[in-house]
């Protein structure tokens, strides 16, 4: 059976996982991973044996498979391979060619890598290379190239990997040496790579400035191909395995060709052992490597990003050998003047001879990076010589004058009647616009400076801010401020910008009246890198006392507050976080990484913690089964509150799985409301509450909170969309449909909140509307979500064939993917067939289905609730309203 890319990325979480357990443990785990899926515990295992084997592969999986594959022919713009369409070609090489392509499946972009050969005689050699590229998919880190899928088609065979936009480093270091803080920064996220890849066994023996691409979010390391495997029995002879592994050629999207490189690869029995100029002494003689070869590789590319140098000169491969076995580059510190301490013992020990005298771990380097970037931060933060002598005692005498005349100026503006540019009081509700980023491909961190200001803003409790997702529309938005404050009905808005380079944090903020769009007041705000947290306080601190407001004890002390990050870490969960934003399952996958990265270097981060909980909270019943996803949601929400407990984020995240998966009413209202507590602007946590408050019928508040959240967050369709949804349960179709038309007015594709505006009118019997409503959404997007709510749409007009038919589809989908039982459960119960409906309600109570805390106040549950097993069901959710249940 072939295995899809989604099934293959489910198959590598749950490998990853059991990985790290010993084997005592490792069966209970894939029983509840797995939950009965035989063939997904058949493969995971599978991996799982290639690691107790403990061989290590003596060639790279795709130097492997050259002789497997066909390359008669180019591939066509608009060819397929499998689900994949071509594109066009990215280049073509030794090694086989590769292709731009889109995954039709989940519309995004891959590169597709043909590889040459003669692949279809000899099946044991296609099988032995599916299992070593599927172990090398079990990667997963944000700073290694994902490979997505092994396929076949035709006698052709394929690789699919993630499609990165950038350089390569070597094509950057054509242009000379990087600045020290940029090297060591990718330095960190080369080294990062290296300690997933060990931890997981597997050693990359080529790691070259070739084999890394500099992309927006950071370094990629490529070709990681050292898998561990059990021996094939095809036996391939030394020279089929002596494979040349020069620089690839064509890797995806990079812009020009390399220069030339000197790339011989040594062998010696059969092993090829990297590229020559990188390569550790013991590569070169044909000795047992281990993860400190690939340290000594590590060692000569940071000498070569520090220094703009090759660490061992020589024209051809005898003069590299010769220079790597008998020759010590010259120092870092008699290149660079500026090198902070630390520096030079850190490559010094990389590029050791000898085994036993390296660092011994990528642990061990990461630690190392760490003190010179603190060491280099700290010698940023002396201050300067100024001037001296008169020089000093003229600017002296300059700053006097200044300082007098602004302290007269602001007496006299504090003397003056509540004038325009003087009545601060009357600012009562204020907007963040998106700050702006310098450099333009940092605006994850421009982002992530907005929403936590947003935040920092809406806890001083007197202040009504409008939430980062309603302010997102004026992104590079021309309109004038007060247009903006009009349509947001806010009295003021912040805008500014953000400078991150160099170690440092430049904000520039201005208050702009929102009914003139004068400029009340602006400031400029620069910190360490490491104190980024503190200056987004500073900044929420200068602005309300701006507006006059006055602090509660608790906000004075928490924006008084906030604890050193470390940047490289902060960055990466700032990355993650701008993909889950994104709430694709890409995106959210891929935020994944970035979360399990920073808390494999530091558990105590408690913003990644908090972050990974969302992400598998958003994963959860869409993408992944939720008894999957939430235990792991759970567990980093509740280590996110051990370590700050004022985090919103992690409140609302527990508070929905207390919820949703728990059943747990009472614990699912503390934690919501902590968390509108910490943050009112919290859309999603207003509206999971409204969705608690629904679900024991406490309709009034329901109604209030859905309000108010439309109120903190008035142009995101997101919620109004959900809004749209929980006014459905209170049965309030009238506010229902007219939330959901004020919601298409400024998104009028919005499939979501179309399939409800359906579920409204059909509950309403205008069966027409409804079922038009429901075939505009399925038109807009396929997913079971909306036929589900289309099929219901159609078996409450009396199309009943047509509904059964589409739930049959539905069902039938649920073969290959996760899909809710409760929305098809719901579909029966419309059909009237109750018997269908309570196998599916079953399988919703098992799986803990995301929807069952509805079960007891959804009108469409209507037909079913004199059913005797309703009951029963309702007893066993446990989130059953106190009082009588509507009819």
């Amino acid at each position: 059976m072939k295995v899809t890319p989604e099934r293959w990325q489910q198959i590598a979480r749950i490998y990853e996982d059991a990985a790290d357990l010993d084997q005592a443990a490792r069966a209970g785990f894939l029983s509840e991973a797995c939950a009965g899926d035989d063939s997904l515990r058949e493969e995971v295992e599978s991996l799982l044996q290639q690691e107790a084997a403990n061989v290590v592969l003596d060639v790279p999986v795709w130097a492997t498979a050259a002789s497997l594959f066909d390359d008669d022919s180019d591939l066509v713009t608009g060819a397929t391979l499998g689900p994949y369409r071509i594109e066009g070609p990215l280049g073509a090489g030794g090694m086989g060619k590769v292709y731009r392509g889109t995954d039709t499946r989940l519309n995004r972009q891959v590169a597709i890598k043909v590889l040459p050969g003669g692949g279809g005689r000899d099946s044991q050699l296609r099988a032995r290379f599916a299992r070593e590229a599927r172990a090398v998919a079990a990667l997963a880190h944000p700073h290694i190239c994902t490979l997505y899928d092994v396929g076949s088609q035709d006698e052709v065979d394929y690789l699919v990997m993630e499609y990165l936009e950038g350089d390569t480093l070597a094509m950057r270091l054509a242009q000379g040496p990087m600045p020290l803080a940029v090297a060591l920064a990718h330095a960190t996220e080369i080294a990062s790579a290296l300690v997933h890849a060990h931890r997981h066994g597997i050693i990359h023996r080529d790691l070259k400035p070739g084999n890394i691409i500099l992309t927006a979010g950071g370094a990629k390391l490529l070709d990681f191909g050292l898998a561990k495997f059990r021996a094939s029995a095809a036996g391939t002879s030394a020279a089929e395995e002596s494979t040349h592994v020069g620089a690839p050629e064509g890797l995806p999207n990079t812009r020009a060709n390399e220069k030339s490189e000197i790339d011989s690869s040594a062998t010696r029995g059969g092993d090829v052992v990297g590229t020559v100029r990188y390569m550790a002494p013991e590569q070169i003689e044909g000795r047992e490597v281990d993860a400190r070869s690939d340290l000594f590789s590590f060692g000569a590319v940071l000498y070569e990003m520090l220094t703009g140098k090759r660490a061992f000169g020589g024209d051809d491969a005898m003069a590299i050998r010769a220079a790597i076995l008998t020759c010590e580059p010259p120092s870092i510190s008699s290149r660079i003047r500026e090198a902070p301490a630390g520096l030079s013992d850190l490559v010094r020990r990389c590029l050791s001879r000898d085994p036993e005298r390296r660092w011994q771990s990528a642990v061990d380097v990461m630690r190392a990076l760490r003190d010179v970037s603190s060491a280099l931060d700290e010698k940023r933060r002396q201050p300067a010589p100024f001037l001296a002598g008169r020089a000093a005692q003229w600017v002296a005498g300059i700053l006097i004058v200044t300082v007098v005349a602004l302290t007269a100026w602001v007496a006299s503006v504090r003397r003056q009647p509540a004038g325009p540019a003087a009545a601060f009081a009357e600012i009562r509700s204020i907007a963040v616009l998106p700050l702006a980023s310098l450099p333009a491909d940092h605006e994850y961190f421009a982002d992530a400076m907005t929403e936590q200001l947003i935040a920092e803003l809406a806890r001083t409790g007197t202040l009504h801010v409008i939430a980062g997702s309603s302010t997102q529309r004026y992104r590079n938005a021309r309109k004038p401020v007060p247009a903006i404050a009009r349509e947001l009905s806010v009295d003021a808005v912040i805008e500014g910008s953000v400078i991150h380079a160099n170690g440092r944090v430049e904000t520039i903020a201005k208050l702009i009246r929102g009914s003139t769009g004068q400029i009340i007041w602006t400031r400029s705000f620069n910190r360490d890198l490491r104190d980024v947290l503190m200056l987004q306080r500073e900044i929420a601190r200068a602005i309300t006392a701006q507006v006059d407001v006055t602090l509660t004890p608790d906000a004075q002390a928490r924006l008084a507050n906030a604890r050193p990050v470390d940047p490289e870490l902060h960055r990466q969960v700032l990355i993650g976080r701008h993909q889950a934003a994104k709430a694709t399952e890409e995106g959210l996958h891929k935020a994944l990484q970035y979360f399990e990265a920073v808390i494999s270097q530091d558990p105590e981060n408690a913003l990644a913690h908090a972050s990974l909980a969302e992400a598998y909270t958003y994963l959860s019943g869409f993408y992944m089964h939720p008894r999957l996803a939430m235990p792991k949601a759970k567990r980093a929400a509740e280590i996110a509150l051990k370590l700050d407990e004022s985090l919103a984020d992690a409140h609302a995240a527990l508070g929905f799985i207390h919820l949703v998966y728990d059943w747990d009413g009472p614990a699912a209202e503390k934690e919501l409301l902590r968390a509108l507590d910490l943050n009112p602007t919290l859309a999603m946590a207003r509206l999971n509450y409204a969705a608690y408050l629904t679900s024991q019928g406490r309709n009034d508040d329901a109604i209030r909170e859905i309000r108010q959240a439309v109120n903190f967050d008035p142009l995101s369709i997101r919620t109004y969309s959900f809004g749209t949804l929980f006014l459905l349960f209170t049965r309030s179709y009238d506010e229902a449909l007219e939330l959901a038309r004020k919601g298409l007015e400024f998104e009028p594709d919005s499939a979501f909140t179309i399939a409800f505006q359906g579920a409204a009118y059909s509950a309403q019997g205008r069966h027409r509307d409804a079922m038009d409503s429901a075939a505009k959404a399925a038109r807009l997007d396929n997913s079971l979500t909306i036929r589900a709510l289309q099929a219901h749409v159609l078996a409450n007009a009396g199309r009943a064939d047509e509904a059964r038919r589409m739930v049959r589809q539905i069902e039938e989908e649920t073969r290959t993917r996760y899909f809710c039982p409760y929305e098809i459960a719901t579909v029966y119960v419309t059909l009237g067939d109750r018997d269908t409906a309570n196998h599916w309600f079953r399988k919703g109570i098992d799986e803990r289905a995301d929807c069952m805390p509805w079960l007891a106040v959804e009108p469409w549950m209507d037909p079913f609730r004199a059913d005797p097993r309703y009951a029963v069901l309702l007893k066993q959710i446990g989130l059953t309203p106190i009082g009588a249940i509507p009819h």
